[in-house]
């Protein structure tokens, strides 16, 4: 929607939150993933547009602009966990917060394109443990900001 300040030629876009892109999922449940495996989350708490499948573990930008991308694991006892973000085909950030009930969270702005897709894969070095329960301490989000 386009509106007019009065006085003025000024012209401004005003979204409604429903049609702004975004997701926030967590896990359900502890994982054990491989190197390059897909985290699916699966807890839906939001999804503005259905962008994010949960079945695929990928979000799809439905349109160009700058979005928030952000992720939080945790390792579980005894485990280690080492995920990445990945960008269509090319790895981001990294995330290695250590052993046992240990965190890292990685928040970062990507521009995207229509299509681009968006994940966290594991990210290598064998077996990766993610720990989760209903708690919900594992999670993945991206929204558009601009």
């Amino acid at each position: 929607m386009l509106v007019k300040y009065k006085g003025g030629s000024e012209f401004r876009n005003y979204r409604k939150w429903r049609d702004i892109p975004a997701f926030t999922a967590s896990l359900s449940a502890s994982q054990t993933i491989n190197a390059n495996d897909v985290v699916k989350f699966d807890k839906i708490w939001t999804n503005n547009g259905n962008h994010y499948n949960p079945k695929t573990g990928i979000f799809k930008a439905p349109r160009e602009g700058l979005y928030h991308v952000s992720t939080t694991v945790m390792s579980t006892h005894g485990k280690t966990v080492h995920v990445r973000i990945w960008h269509n085909g090319n790895k981001t950030v990294g995330l290695y917060p250590g052993t046992g009930y240990s965190e890292a969270t990685a928040n970062m702005v990507l521009h995207l394109k229509k299509g681009d897709k968006v994940t966290v894969k594991g990210g290598g070095g064998g077996n990766t443990a993610l720990f989760s329960s209903s708690e919900h301490y594992s999670m993945f989000s991206v929204y558009l900001i601009a």
